[in-house]
């Protein structure tokens, strides 16, 4: 009886221990020394110490003289991490600033410009609601004025999108045409 007791009871403990990790263990993503952030959770809610707009040109000076995302953690805990189609999403929010930083599928950063990596905050995504497919690009720059449109700045950018970062925690990302006209308005948590 003592020896069919034994093996019940260590198959019922490895069956604990494994369903304790499927459910409770946040696993790090590969190549990152984070796990992905909760997803029902905006940045802004999970960056708890809001930073100061000039701290975050400061760590994107940083990521310019060569900084790996090992060494962005450690200087700049990563708060916020997002996987998207185009690999993943570092997220630090400010007072009226949100720095996003972009890394490939191996925790490589993707260099992007000044204007393409801080993002002025809009008041809140209702502005961008009543945004429709067939709106014309002056309906959008009415919504958030202080948006960085490439197409606009640059007549030859084939960069015909606009990502839009609200108080209210989403990112909204907006496609055009050739001529200046909504295709697809999309939102999601920041």
């Amino acid at each position: 009886m003592k020896l069919l007791k034994t093996p019940i009871i260590l198959l019922l403990c490895a069956v604990i221990a494994v369903s304790v990790c499927l459910t409770g263990c946040d696993e790090k993503e590969p190549n990152f020394p984070v796990a992905l952030s909760d997803t029902t959770r905006s940045a802004i809610e999970l960056n708890t110490d809001v930073r100061k707009d000039s701290d975050l040109e400061k760590i994107y000076r940083d990521m310019l003289d060569g900084m790996t995302v090992r060494q962005l953690n450690d200087a700049y805990e990563i708060k916020c991490l997002r996987k998207d189609d185009d690999g993943y999403r570092v997220i630090y929010t400010g007072n009226t600033r949100a720095l996003i930083l972009r890394f490939d599928n191996d925790a490589n950063w993707i260099k992007a410009d000044c204007l393409r990596s801080l993002y002025r905050i809009a008041p809140t995504r209702g502005k961008f609601d009543v945004l429709k497919a067939g709106d014309n690009v002056s309906k959008v720059q009415t919504a958030d004025p202080t948006c960085f449109f490439p197409f606009l700045a640059d007549k030859s950018s084939d960069d015909l999108e606009t990502n839009h970062y609200t108080e209210d925690g989403y990112h909204t990302r907006i496609k055009y045409d050739s001529d200046f006209n909504i295709v697809s308005v999309e939102s999601e948590l920041m």
